[in-house]
């Protein structure tokens, strides 16, 4: 059945998947309601249904939504012949962003997924879908030759993922509240902002 919904209007599929979002990461599975998902989707009951044989299996179906979306994206859309770690990481942000404006309870649907799970436990996860991910993204087409020979280069990965990250939450988060457009030439001037500074601290 679930191979019916990813056939469907690309429109309705995302006002389902978007209000399931919502009603998953704002109440525990237990406590949440297929009657607010359909009514804040406007289908019906039988038809969220036909889709899903269960509430246990639409919330299935958006744990894998959740990574192969944002997965899918980066593979798509990342320059591969970008050399540069800092550059790079910068464009994943961006993808993430674009993604959330189009799902804009994933983050916090993620959250809820992944809250009594440490950052290894996520990436084996991740890694079970995508194998080598993050060592395509971080690694794949990299200069590391960049960095001063007293950098730990994983850790300033780290950091870099960190910092920018959050920041990107932290704006999401704004759009959401404050529900206007999104300002990328503002975001991508406070990335940059950021960015400098840490070239500064790792680069030769």
């Amino acid at each position: 059945m679930e191979n019916i919904f990813k056939n469907i209007d690309p429109e309705k599929r995302d006002r389902i998947i978007n209000s399931a979002l919502e009603e998953f990461s704002t109440n525990r599975f237990d406590q949440a309601s297929t009657n607010n998902i359909v009514k804040n989707a406007g289908i019906s009951k039988g038809l969220l249904f036909h889709y899903f044989k269960s509430k246990k299996s639409l919330y299935e179906h958006l744990e894998v939504f959740a990574i192969e979306t944002m997965i899918n994206a980066i593979l798509k859309e990342v320059d591969w012949d970008e050399t540069d770690l800092f550059v790079r990481i910068k464009q994943i942000v961006i993808i993430k962003f674009k993604v959330c404006v189009r799902y804009p309870r994933l983050v916090a649907f993620s959250k809820v997924m992944y809250e009594k799970k440490s950052m290894d436990e996520i990436k084996e996860i991740v890694e079970t879908y995508i194998p080598d991910i993050y060592n395509q993204v971080y690694h794949r087409n990299i200069d590391f030759k960049l960095f001063k020979d007293s950098v730990d280069v994983q850790k300033a990965i780290k950091m870099t993922q960190w910092t920018l990250e959050k920041l990107g939450e932290e704006w999401i988060t704004h759009f959401i509240a404050m529900n206007i457009d999104i300002d990328y030439e503002g975001l991508t001037q406070e990335i940059d902002g950021y960015l400098k500074m840490l070239k500064q601290a790792f680069y030769k």
